[in-house]
């Protein structure tokens, strides 16, 4: 089967519709990369702003529907760049949560011998150390926290041959969002009623010193929508976003007070504890930051007017939140959000730059201080795209730009100290590109650019002030997600690539693990890669970093993929690489060495002669794995099966509730 062609560029939605429409793409110029350490030129900059809490309810209410009016109007075409439609079913407080005992008659296994003492184990894969990450797979290196799409299971992990079901949490007509875990404690975060819009997100704690029996010690529920979770210092912090007001028939903004439920009575949050920025365009939704307690269930809550966002980061002492301003991009005709001016889009209008705000909100011991928020140009790609280091932030961005009197794309790198004031920029670092990976570590940072090949940059910032590009390494394909390893190594995972015979595009390949090896002076090398597969094969960890795991006592990583192989009979037709077949899913467990890498072994979870999308076995894909002692255990939707690091055989399974 030929596949449509496939653009590397334009990555975000918003600029993929704004730049079909104007049919700029077609006039977009080649420019060469920046060159390392020459300087850019100067383009738009970042700059702070302030931060205010409202003295009454009048007041907040006033400034809401004061700055909401042109939304209904904006939203009505059908985009979400910022205002909302109607407004979300609200939904009861409280979803039904059921628990049960399970046998260790679900439970599989061959004979193993115990070991003394806790073994070392994989967590999930974080990007701040201190700083724990949502996810659905927890472990304290004896016990597996699993999540499935409605429920929760406890199981007796470690030794394998006590592996068993403890008990299970189930949360029927809702959908279970992640878990966090510390000694006696588990955090699940659940979305309840389905099928009603954002419903409510429910953060449930439990005291889990019985496994077998939980116990409810807390529930804090938001309607709104899930943006992210950190648990740092024993308290959780999350980002639920919550409509901010509705229209009625005759297009007139009515403010809606931001609500919280505690143990199920409901009460608005006070005027004191609501903040916003001097940006009126953003204010469609409350971003809420509530913190609980581990230990104690001891919860506070604190609120901003913003745009939606969907990107936090999450320091050892701050939360940001990022979110484009696109209402401040597609104000054209004096309506903020009205984006259309009767329909005509002008490429002024697209060209001009892309805002987007950061609020920086600090955190301390379970108390959370909206601190400040600023403007950078451009939008970020994740939350790899911003870091603190040393009392500063950075944050890598691409944005539309005209250079030379061309439309086209800039990709920058900027650093702010804690006021959210600009102290340098690193801009147009690719013109034309676009950012597909980044990752920052100490004082090096490192940005994936791609259009037909991969430069990877390596940036110093040593000098705060003064960040420098020391190296551009060109290979082929590109990296979507970046690992630091000691010694100056770094892995990344991506895909192979071969440039189109016409045009300036590149057509995907499989799956790419790379090995580079970034020396003292910046210049970097590409050790060894693998190239597993045909085109079509993939990982969830081209998305999902929650899917990457190391293990650094046996330098080995298992990255789950779903392999596709060309047969003898499909060839490239009109330059165009066929698509293979899936023939295989399951992870492979890659050995990582100064040498190079290799592949030591594969474990799936289909029967033998069972593809992975064959009915009923669907729900056999893995997509997290967890290290315990001398064994694997991987994890999907119906099975948690544990296999022998040596031989890679299978030792233990538990199935997991439907």
């Amino acid at each position: 089967m030929c596949a449509a062609v496939e653009k590397a560029g334009w990555r975000r939605e918003a600029a993929v519709f704004v730049v079909a429409v104007i049919g700029i793409s077609a006039v977009i110029a080649i420019f060469a990369v920046a060159s390392p350490g020459t300087p850019v030129s100067v383009g738009p900059r970042a700059s702070s702003q302030g931060l205010n809490s409202f003295e009454s309810y009048s007041q907040l209410q006033q400034y809401v529907a004061a700055n909401a009016k042109s939304a209904q109007q904006y939203s009505s075409w059908g985009f979400g760049f910022g205002g909302i439609g109607p407004m979300w079913l609200p939904v009861a407080f409280g979803a039904t949560t059921m628990v049960t005992m399970s046998a260790a008659a679900t439970t599989s296994s061959a004979t193993l011998s115990s070991l003394n003492g806790t073994p070392s184990y994989t967590g999930t894969n974080v990007q701040v150390q201190g700083v724990d990450e949502l996810d659905r797979v927890k472990t304290d290196g004896t016990h597996l926290f699993v999540s499935t799409h409605d429920a929760v299971a406890l199981i007796n992990a470690y030794p394998p041959n006590s592996t068993a079901t403890l008990s299970t949490l189930s949360f029927p007509n809702s959908a279970v969002l992640g878990l966090e875990s510390m000694q006696n404690r588990l955090m699940v975060i659940v979305q309840a009623g389905q099928g009603l819009g954002t419903g409510a997100i429910e953060l449930l704690l439990y005291d889990t010193t019985n496994l077998a029996s939980p116990v409810l010690m807390q529930n804090v529920t938001i309607v709104g929508n899930f943006v992210g979770a950190r648990m740092a210092g024993g308290y959780l912090y999350a980002v639920i976003q919550q409509p901010s007001y509705t229209f009625n028939g005759q297009g007139n903004a009515t403010a809606a007070m931001p609500t919280v439920s505690r143990g199920g009575v409901q009460s608005e949050l006070p005027p004191s504890s609501v903040y916003y920025t001097n940006n009126t365009a953003q204010i469609s939704f409350y971003t809420i930051i509530p913190s609980i307690g581990m230990s104690t269930g001891t919860e506070k809550v604190v609120s901003v007017l913003t745009g939606p966002s969907a990107t936090i980061y999450v320091s050892t002492s701050n939360i940001y939140v990022a979110y484009t301003n696109y209402l401040d991009l597609y104000d054209v005709d004096g309506v903020p959000g009205n984006a259309w001016s009767e329909g005509v889009i002008s490429p002024q209008m697209v060209t001009q730059s892309q805002n987007s705000t950061v609020l920086r909100a600090a955190y301390s011991n379970g108390t959370v201080t909206a601190a400040k928020a600023g403007v950078v140009p451009g939008t970020v790609l994740n939350q790899f795209s911003m870091d603190e280091y040393s009392g500063y932030f950075r944050i890598a961005t691409s944005r539309f730009a005209t250079i030379n009197g061309v439309p086209t794309t800039s990709d920058d790198v900027y650093v702010l100290d804690q006021n959210m004031n600009e102290v340098s920029a690193l801009q147009n670092i690719a013109p034309g590109e676009n950012i597909y990976a980044v990752r920052f570590e100490g004082d090096l940072g490192y940005v994936v650019t791609y259009q037909q090949i991969d430069p990877l940059f390596v940036i110093s910032f040593k000098d705060m002030t003064k960040p420098v590009i020391l190296s551009a390494l060109k290979v082929s394909g590109y990296s979507d997600y970046l690992y630091p390893l000691t010694g100056g190594y770094l892995l990344g995972i991506g895909k192979e690539s071969v440039p189109a015979s016409n045009g300036n595009f590149s057509y995907y390949l499989g799956l790419k693990v790379s090995l580079f090896k970034v020396s003292d002076n910046g210049s970097s090398i590409l050790v060894d890669k693998l190239d597993i597969g045909d085109r079509g094969t993939d990982s969830p960890v081209l998305s999902d970093h929650l899917a990457f795991t190391y293990d650094p006592t046996r330098n080995i990583t298992i990255i789950p993929l779903e392999l596709y192989r060309v047969s003898g009979n499909q060839t490239y037709e009109g330059g165009i690489p066929a698509y293979g077949d899936p023939v295989w899913q399951g992870v492979y467990v890659i050995k990582v060495s100064p040498a190079g890498l290799s592949v030591v072994g594969e474990v799936s979870q289909y029967p033998s002669g069972q593809n992975f999308g064959d009915y009923p076995n669907d729900s056999l894909s893995i997509d997290r794995s967890v290290v315990i002692g001398d064994y694997l255990y991987t994890i999907s939707q119906s099975e948690v099966l544990v296999s022998s690091l040596s031989s890679f055989m299978t030792v233990a399974s538990v199935q997991l509730p439907p």
